[in-house]
């Protein structure tokens, strides 16, 4: 059974690594972010900071799944403008503090085990897009190839962003993406 203090602590972890990166989140942080006990930590992840930090890795991953998910399919096109519109959302609402939980794990991954995480949250978001895709018609083939590029660009676009604070290289990026993806090819 799912426990509330387990998934704010979850929740509170993610957060801080999209804000602040891997090395930079500590337990401390996670139980004062979080207003938990610091005895919740080894209680609910008693693979330590490893095991709280795979289980953000997954949760970052099923949000971006759930936002695939939730976009209209009227057109190729139209997938990837809302999925860019939401990503700027995020940027906006974060006030370019925070980026990807994922691709911040990935920059500085203390082991093997992180780094297979981080791909798999990588390839399952580029497995919902693809599908996404192809639900518009577009052939298999190019949804998969569209969905590496889109994942890959949607990284640098929000660490370009953050970094400049500004959404110049975002924008025309995203413009591109979008003109990309009207000419896909349709089954």
């Amino acid at each position: 059974m799912p426990s509330p203090v387990r998934d704010r602590m979850i929740s509170g972890a993610l957060d801080l690594l999209a804000r602040r990166g891997l090395q930079a989140t500590s337990f401390a942080e996670v139980t004062q972010a979080t207003q938990t006990p610091r005895g919740s930590i080894y209680h609910h992840f008693p693979g330590g900071k490893q095991e709280l930090v795979l289980a953000a890795i997954d949760l970052n991953a099923q949000q971006w799944l759930d936002v695939v998910a939730s976009v209209e399919r009227r057109s190729p096109e139209q997938v990837v403008s809302e999925l860019l519109g939401r990503l700027r959302t995020y940027l906006d609402e974060t006030k370019f503090e925070a980026g990807s939980a994922v691709g911040a794990v990935t920059v500085a991954a203390e082991n093997p085990t992180q780094l297979e995480h981080c791909c798999a949250a990588f390839d399952a978001f580029k497995g919902g897009l693809a599908k996404a895709l192809t639900d518009c018609s577009v052939t298999t083939a190019a949804a998969r190839e569209y969905a590496s590029l889109l994942t890959s660009s949607m990284i640098g676009m929000t660490m370009t962003a953050r970094a400049a604070r500004s959404y110049d290289g975002f924008d025309a990026s995203a413009r591109q993406l979008v003109d990309s993806a009207r000419r896909l090819p349709r089954s």
